[in-house]
Parts: C-alpha cells; structure tokens; sequence
C-alpha cells in the first residue's frame, strides 16, 4: 500500500503513522515532533498531512549520533573528546 504514495503526495497524520511507523507511533507523536521543527505539517481545511518525504527527513533529523567509543582511535576523535574519555575511565578506576 506505501509504495502507491508518492514522494509528494500529501498522507493524513493518522495513515503515515500507520504506514511509514507500522502503528508503533501515533498521529500525536507527529505533531510532536512538527513543534520540535523536525517534521513539515501542510494544514488543509484544518486537517494535517505530511509527505513521503517530509517524514524521511524527520527521521533524518532525528538520528542519533553515534557514540564515541572507548575504543575509538586519536585520529578519529577530537583532543576534547579523548580528554572526557580517560577522564571518564579514570572515575571508573577510582
């Protein structure tokens, strides 16, 4: 049934939650995150509506980043990071 939606084409808050989330999020949890600025709600006639992509790039958004492990090499952190890190593992050594 999502792939007869187009990229742009506009999809009730209530369906896209349903579709694009498989129900495990509700059409509130959307207007939640329009108010946080990470999802674009088109308002008709006082009804809500999103699009394929505007909920591709709300999840974009909401990605988190990767942490930084203990195991991560000089060159691929910075000097601020490696300093909270051993102080990190020094407090675990205490």
């Amino acid at each position: 049934m999502s792939n007869d939606i187009g990229d742009d084409e506009l999809i009730s808050l209530s369906k896209a939650a349903e579709l694009f989330f498989r129900g495990e999020i509700k059409k509130s949890s959307l207007r939640t995150e329009a108010r946080k600025g990470n999802l674009e709600i088109f308002r008709i006639a006082n009804k809500d509506f999103v699009t394929r992509n505007a909920i591709r790039r709300m999840v974009e958004r909401c990605k988190l980043p990767s942490p930084v492990s203990s195991t991560a090499t000089p060159q691929n952190i910075t000097a601020k990071e490696a300093a909270r890190l051993r102080l990190a593992a020094l407090k675990r050594n205490e």
